[in-house]
């Protein structure tokens, strides 16, 4: 589990313009994809959403990454029978997922998100902590789906940038602080140059499949917001 920014002097933003720059923007069929499911045990708007989906979306398209997003919907716990759909799927690097839920009970409410990486910084899976996030009053300048999908595209980073993926610019700070905001809302919080060639690496010299393992998750980071 990796820490994602803490939100006080905060973290991650943004929403209006990365909706505009997804609809205005072209797919790229040569560009290197990355499947993400997404579960919404949380039971957030459906505008909230789509924003979020929005912003990510926006966000790998900067590194070159084009992003396709599953609706998963939420899990109904009365059924028990063997998943079978696309959202079912899970194998790194190209297949991955990410569940929303209001929060957990060994998590503080500083908490945003965790990836969850095995033993080679490899991960599939990532949990986005959507009550603490809301809860949070400092990103003012950010709607709540904007935040939503900030946290999600640096959960993704995480995912495919293995370990250690956190850096002193952009998206992948550790810490967010006013000025990080401020860049979330100007739309230029984003991946580093490095980190853009390392996602767009990472997806092109593996087979795109289901037939890729995903790996075992031996252990995770939380993200903590200051």
């Amino acid at each position: 589990m990796f820490p994602l920014s803490r939100f006080k002097a905060l973290s991650l933003a943004v929403v209006s313009l990365v909706a505009h720059v997804a609809a205005a923007r072209t797919p790229d069929a040569l560009a290197p994809r990355v499947r993400l499911s997404v579960f919404n045990d949380a039971g957030i708007p459906a505008g909230t959403l789509a924003q979020a989906a929005a912003r990510a979306t926006a966000i790998l398209a900067q590194s070159g990454v084009e992003l396709d997003w599953l609706d998963c919907g939420r899990p109904d716990p009365s059924d028990f029978s063997p998943p079978t759909t696309p959202c079912s799927v899970v194998a790194w690097p190209h297949q991955l997922s990410v569940r929303i839920i209001p929060r957990a009970r060994s998590i503080g409410a500083d908490i945003f998100g965790q990836a969850f990486l095995d033993d080679t910084g490899r991960g599939a899976y990532s949990n986005v902590y959507y009550n603490n996030l809301a809860a949070n009053r400092e990103h003012t300048q950010l709607s709540d789906g904007d935040m939503l999908g900030f946290v999600i595209a640096h959960e993704v980073g995480h995912l495919l940038l293995g370990s250690n993926s956190h850096s002193l610019s952009g998206l992948m700070q550790p810490r967010w602080d006013s000025a990080a905001l401020h860049s979330a809302a100007r739309h230029t919080l984003l991946f580093t140059p490095n980190q853009s060639a390392a996602l767009r690496s990472r997806l092109s010299e593996t087979p795109h499949g289901p037939n890729v393992p995903a790996p075992l998750y031996a252990s995770a980071r939380p993200l903590p917001i200051p």
